[in-house]
């Protein structure tokens, strides 16, 4: 009876196959995950510039003027999508690396669902729950004094996150409770994606903590143009698109996409904060508008206009608005939406092109006021 052995032996062996597939499986699943959540946070972290940021400011005060954003992030409300800023900035600007910013926010949706509550277990309150020993109340309410707290410790010495060794190798919800020290250590995993997705989010990605008197509410021209522009965050690159009007469909690749080019946005910010009616092309703007001396300081609202070897004479590729902290809101390219480049003059790819600045609200160049040097 061959057959029946021939077969007896195949069931055999195909037995033993599956066995050791799954084994095999059992083994490269969790390396496999592992592998796919660096991969993302090696993504953000390219995206996010990387982990440099200007040193942290004394105030615990961050206002990012981006709440009102051109799209949807992640289902967020109003209340929520400002809190994630505020985390992501505070992050930012203390120079904690970006998957610090996701396990804050994480950390944030377990405790509050990133609501700034007024009660809590026992004493706790605010974003991260804090009990009373890490600071009085009104701290502990304060959205971005909670998440400076989160990232550096409390006031009674309690550890922040910066203070936990190695904690951009750990699994996040080990790091979170490091911090946390939650009855349920375990909690922070399942926020892992979510956060992920709000922390890319361009919206929240571009938050930034403007703390100079020359940029917050000083009501300038040049503030509010920056602040107008950083109201279309996330609002998609349309190449012709746009205008005084505000967004609109472009021509070419994308033509049915409506939204802004580099130089529409420009047009747009200056037209809805300050009523100025600027040409609608790069090289008609540097054109007709007052140039910025080199060496000169820069303020919110200069425009800086950038050229590469093989632009034609007096051409320019690109501009885009300076935010007055040292970063430039834009519209970048195709495929890309509106968004906040920081330390654009430390970007070896813009300050290499930086060839013009412009000053729109002001004829008289020379009244530069406190900024930074452009070359």
């Amino acid at each position: 009876m061959p057959v029946p052995v021939v077969a007896t032996g195949l069931q055999a062996v195909r037995k033993v196959v599956l066995r050791r597939l799954l084994r095999i499986s059992l083994v490269l699943l969790p390396v496999v995950l592992v592998g796919a959540v660096s991969l993302g946070l090696l993504t953000l972290l390219i995206s996010s510039g990387g982990s440099e940021s200007n040193p942290a400011a004394t105030s615990g005060s961050c206002t990012t003027l981006v709440t009102n954003s051109a799209t949807p992030t992640a289902g967020l409300d109003a209340e929520q999508l400002a809190n994630a800023q505020t985390i992501v900035a505070v992050g930012r600007q203390l120079g904690v690396p970006a998957y610090g910013w996701v396990i804050a926010v994480a950390t944030a949706l377990q405790e509050s669902s990133l609501k700034n509550l007024s009660t809590g277990h026992m004493d706790s309150v605010g974003l991260f729950q804090q009990r009373a020993g890490w600071a009085p109340e009104a701290d502990r309410l304060d959205p971005a004094k909670a998440a400076r707290m989160f990232y550096e410790g409390g006031q009674g010495g309690q550890k922040g996150l910066v203070q936990v060794k190695d904690f951009e190798s750990m699994p996040l919800t080990r790091a979170a409770q490091t911090v946390q020290a939650s009855a349920f250590p375990d909690a922070y995993a399942r926020w892992e994606p979510l956060a992920q997705q709000i922390v890319a989010s361009p919206t929240v990605l571009s938050a930034t903590c403007y703390t100079d008197a020359d940029y917050v509410g000083d009501g300038t021209p040049g503030s509010n143009v920056v602040a107008s522009a950083l109201q279309e965050l996330g609002r998609p690159y349309s190449w012709g698109g746009g205008g005084i009007g505000g967004a609109g469909t472009g021509f070419g690749p994308g033509s049915a996409t409506v939204g802004f080019d580099c130089s529409s946005l420009v047009q747009y910010a200056y037209h809805r904060a300050t009523g100025m009616t600027l040409p609608r092309v790069t090289d008609a703007q540097a054109a007709a508008l007052p140039h910025v001396p080199p060496g000169s300081k820069l303020r919110a609202g200069d425009l800086l206009f950038f050229r590469s070897p093989a632009d034609p004479p007096g051409s320019y590729h690109h501009v885009g608005i300076y935010d007055g902290q040292g970063g430039m809101v834009h519209a970048p390219r195709t495929g890309k939406t509106v968004e906040v480049v920081h330390d654009v003059l430390k970007n070896s790819y813009f300050a290499s092109q930086l060839a013009l600045v412009a000053r729109p609200d002001s004829g008289n160049a020379a009244d530069a006021q406190a900024g930074v040097d452009h070359g």
